[in-house]
């Protein structure tokens, strides 16, 4: 109990926001594909009534500009909130090859972002597919411990 009191306490004190830490440590997925659909789990966390960052979709070329927008539905709604799409400029995330030197710079991309409705604590959930139009499809389910302030 201690222990978690003084991560609070640190958290608090050095502003450093749930948000912030669910996309560091919450996005991960397994992705398995049926009939040419890539399918995949993430998990992450919220704050109860905050707009929270759930992730991000972006297509860049090798030199870094964009080549397709994606183009996000959502599947199934949340149960106890809501998720808006928003086109913005984003670091892309690319783990290896050719594109990794576009990590440094915006681009822009598609950010998801999901609040919970004022006072709700507990799981929920949501279900996106995402297409790029040159043929990948991937469907989302995204896992949320929505937590109180």
């Amino acid at each position: 109990m201690k222990n978690k009191m003084q991560v609070s306490r640190f958290l608090k004190e050095n502003s450093i926001s749930i948000s912030v830490l669910s996309i560091i440590f919450g996005l991960s997925g397994c992705v398995t594909t049926e009939n040419g659909v890539a399918i995949s789990a993430d998990h992450s966390r919220a704050l109860s009534g905050e707009r929270t960052k759930m992730g991000q979709s972006y297509n860049l070329n090798e030199d870094c500009t964009v080549a397709t927008m994606a183009n996000i539905k959502l599947v199934q709604a949340p149960a106890h909130g809501s998720v808006d799409f928003v086109k913005e400029n984003i670091f892309p995330n690319y783990k290896d090859g050719v594109r990794n030197k576009c990590n440094s710079r915006k681009s822009l991309g598609v950010s998801e972002y999901y609040t919970s409705k004022s006072g709700y604590s507990g799981p929920d959930m949501y279900k996106v597919r995402v297409s790029y139009g040159e043929g990948t499809i991937k469907d989302v389910t995204v896992n949320i411990n929505v937590i109180k302030n």
